[in-house]
């Protein structure tokens, strides 16, 4: 009988080694196999993201060269992976979250409107500069706090912001906006007609098997730098402040 027990103690511990070592290979398996797939992700999450980025710089370029993106959908790359759909949306007027201080921002014109709308934080002021195509310049200086910039013209604001409406000529070409005192929201529409093309929005889906991303870029009106505002140029070719 004491043969019988020590043969069965041996066959239960064989067993039981025998399911710990099944656990851990399973366990190792599943884990390998999770792995896997982790990067197989990773990789076309990857390659999704490089077809949208290619998608984009071709429509940025194609844009630069003939003023449209061209047709870039379901283009095929080297990666495996599929530029999907690219498209753009024409911006004709200006909204800016966040234009700090002491900086500029600038709409184009082009004889299609005769006033425009200018909205900021009322705890900015706000220099606008009007300038025609034979390099005539006309200044605002506009503020809806009075505690700031005293020789500032006082607005009234309306509906918690500071609006301004400036009258344009067939002539004028650029608006420049630059906020002082502090930073501020902007917002600048036509009151009339349309502004022309003032930023192109660019959304492009890139896509490898089942994985799609998108990347979205917003081209811009070439801006000239915030410090040109204060360099006059004298008809001899010198330069001054």
């Amino acid at each position: 009988m004491k043969h019988l027990n020590n043969t069965g103690q041996t066959v239960v511990i064989v067993l039981l080694v025998a399911v710990v070592a099944a656990t851990i290979a399973f366990s190792i398996a599943g884990s390998s196999l999770k792995n896997i797939e982790q990067t197989a992700t990773t990789e076309e999450t990857n390659r999704a993201f490089s077809a949208a980025e290619a998608g984009i710089e071709e429509a940025l370029y194609n844009l630069e060269q003939t003023g449209s993106i061209g047709s870039l959908n379901n283009t095929a790359l080297g990666s495996g992976a599929v530029i999907k759909e690219v498209n753009s949306q024409d911006q004709v007027s200006l909204v800016l979250d966040r234009l700090e201080k002491d900086d500029v921002a600038q709409v184009v014109l082009n004889n299609t409107t005769t006033q425009i709308k200018l909205k900021w934080d009322t705890t900015t002021a706000m220099v606008i500069t009007v300038i025609d195509v034979n390099n005539g310049v006309t200044r605002y200086a506009s503020k809806c706090s009075v505690y700031v910039a005293p020789t500032f013209t006082l607005l009234g604001p309306v509906s918690g912001m500071c609006e301004q409406n400036i009258s344009v000529t067939p002539d004028d070409r650029i608006v420049r906006m630059r906020a002082m005192y502090d930073s501020t929201s902007l917002s600048v529409t036509a009151n009339n007609g349309t502004l022309p093309v003032q930023s192109t929005v660019i959304t492009a889906t890139g896509q490898s098997g089942e994985t799609e991303r998108t990347v979205q870029v917003e081209r811009t009106v070439p801006v000239a730098p915030a410090f040109l505002d204060y360099v006059l140029f004298s008809a001899s070719g010198s330069l001054s402040k």
